[in-house]
């Protein structure tokens, strides 16, 4: 039970790591100096810190009303982040004007998504862990900030030295973001509900599996030596016609 319990927190703890590095993205293609982008990871340092005291405090009927509207808030974002990507890149491209400073936001500032992600992750670890909600709070904060800081410089450096830091590359980074929101909507319900249909069990006979193997592999070769012989007849055609024009 500890190992479980040991493999769900590393899973909320990389789940926040990667809530980092969609921010440090957004932050890191954007025209941002670096007391900005510290700004930034403040705010996500804080807003953990508030989570985490509330972690304690709503009800949990509440918090299922919240978890609720989860479907609404993704494809909203969704939306505006692939909107606002193609606005970005197309204002860019088009017409030389930045708005990275601007569209940003939607890709870095903490999200209704990001917040409900984030209210989770302190409340599985409070009850996986035994920690006090402060602690926590620290916890997850401290690894935003690490994160939102880390990823957002090594973003902005290696995409300086590719050239590549700009706004129509932030605009890329939106719209590919917006897409997977969009999939995620559809493909989560459907493992959910593939997981939830009973397989029926069969056992495989391994000799039958291998003797299939071996007389595929024999095709496949066979295809593949008739189809040389075939191409080299017709090049060799094709240079008798050439040396006798």
């Amino acid at each position: 039970m500890a190992e479980i319990s040991n493999v769900m927190a590393l899973g909320v703890l990389v789940g926040i790591a990667i809530l980092a590095l969609k921010t440090g993205l957004g932050c890191g293609f954007a025209n941002l100096k670096r007391r900005e982008i510290i700004y930034v990871a403040f705010i996500y340092l804080a807003a953990s810190l508030i989570l985490s005291y509330l972690v304690g405090v709503i009800p949990l009927d509440i918090t299922q009303n919240i978890l609720a509207t989860g479907v609404t808030m993704h494809v909203i974002i969704a939306i505006g982040l692939v909107y606002f990507g193609i606005k970005t890149k197309k204002e860019w491209i088009s017409q030389g004007k930045d708005v990275s400073r601007k569209t940003f936001l939607l890709l870095s500032i903490p999200c209704p998504a990001c917040l409900t992600a984030t209210f989770l992750a302190c409340l599985m670890l409070s009850q996986l862990s035994g920690i006090s909600h402060l602690w926590i709070g620290i916890l997850v904060g401290v690894i935003f900030f690490i994160g939102v800081c880390g990823f957002s410089f090594a973003v902005s450096y290696v995409a300086a030295l590719f050239t590549i830091k700009n706004p129509s590359s932030l605009g890329t980074a939106m719209i590919l973001f917006g897409l997977f929101y969009l999939l995620s909507l559809l493909i989560i319900p459907a493992y959910i509900q593939a997981e939830s249909i009973p397989v029926p069990q069969s056992t495989v006979n391994s000799h039958e599996v291998m003797l299939s193997l071996v007389v595929m592999s024999l095709l496949m070769g066979i295809g593949v030596l008739v189809d040389r012989a075939r191409r080299r007849s017709v090049k060799e055609g094709e240079k008798w016609i050439f040396l006798q024009g």
